[in-house]
């Protein structure tokens, strides 16, 4: 097919190949600049059993499932430094993994209530005593609450399984804190 000169099945079959390059190259850039660097240099943490790297509307999101039995605090603030020095351009959703059980979930929903609260209105001390109680009424196995500046760290073990959880702290911003990631 002819328009004045031109062959209609060219230009469309140049425009396709120009849009998949260009589509292609931008995935290709994307994938081996930021996102499979990003995931080997989470992966290369020994608490750290897997790490993907996905872009989503509006940023990435970063999914780490830790081994069991870690301490929570400082493979967080890791996942976050490494996160932040190698892509701070856009909105990082980071999600922290872990090998949960019915009986573990149940007892991170009640223990929610105080843990929300203490970041809230800052009462830990009570809401380390909350937990301790709810902990040895379930027969955990093991369990850890901590804190910091930013978020407090809950984790409780029973068997096999293991449930990691982190909480923003609404005070953080106190004293001219800001959050990390």
């Amino acid at each position: 097919m002819h328009f004045k000169g031109w062959r209609l099945h060219f230009v469309f079959l140049a425009a396709l190949l120009t849009v998949g390059l260009l589509t292609g190259g931008q995935w290709a850039y994307r994938h081996f600049s930021q996102e499979k660097p990003l995931a080997d240099t989470l992966q290369s943490d020994p608490a750290v059993q897997e790490a993907t790297v996905n872009q989503i509307s509006g940023g990435l999101e970063v999914k780490v499932l830790l081994e069991p039995g870690v301490d929570l605090p400082r493979v967080y603030r890791q996942v976050q430094e490494d996160v932040h020095r190698l892509y701070s351009r856009e909105p990082v959703r980071l999600i922290i993994e872990d090998h949960r059980s019915a009986a573990l979930e149940n007892l991170w929903r009640e223990s929610q209530f105080a843990v929300y609260e203490a970041a809230a209105a800052g009462n830990f001390t009570s809401m380390a005593v909350a937990i301790l109680e709810l902990a040895d009424r379930a027969a955990v196995d093991s369990y850890a609450v901590n804190m910091d500046d930013s978020y407090i760290y809950v984790q409780f073990s029973q068997g096999q399984a293991y449930l990691y959880q982190v909480v923003p702290r609404q005070n953080h911003g106190l004293r001219g804190e800001e959050p990390g990631v």
